[in-house]
């Protein structure tokens, strides 16, 4: 996001923006929607309406963030929403009242009222039989 979002010259509003990024071998590996995208200043975006799905090596694997709004400071490149954000996986969703990650080290954290469900492990781990609960033993 750092690339595009220094093209975009300060106050003008983008809006119904798409940002697609690859690896080195061209596979797309995540894939920003915002409502609106505007370059505040020279080192930030401000955008509203933020999904992100990042793209695993198997669609159980594939995770969406959901920001109502976020923060990105393109030289730390480090994203950042202080409103309600939920991180949603085949298995689990996590949602917090603040969200940063630095795109840098892949590393992000949740703080306020965060909450984790887990709904299937078997997505992730294909072992349909973990989720199921143990047999009842039969009575003597």
């Amino acid at each position: 996001m750092s690339a595009f979002g220094k093209m975009i010259p300060a106050g003008f509003v983008n809006r119904d923006v798409i940002i697609p990024s690859f690896d080195e071998t061209g596979k797309k590996t995540s894939e920003l929607h915002a409502a609106t995208l505007t370059r505040i200043d020279e080192e930030r975006l401000q955008a509203t309406q933020v999904t992100i799905d990042i793209l695993g090596d198997e669609p159980a694997q594939n995770m969406r963030v959901t920001l109502p709004s976020a923060l990105y400071h393109l030289n730390e490149k480090i994203l950042r929403s202080g409103e309600r954000s939920t991180i949603t996986r085949s298995d689990l969703e996590t949602s917090g009242d603040t969200l940063v990650f630095d795109s840098r080290t892949s590393i992000g954290s949740m703080t306020g009222r965060v909450r984790t469900l887990i709904f299937d492990t078997s997505a992730v781990s294909h072992d349909s039989n973990k989720a199921q609960p143990p047999a009842p033993k039969a009575a003597n």
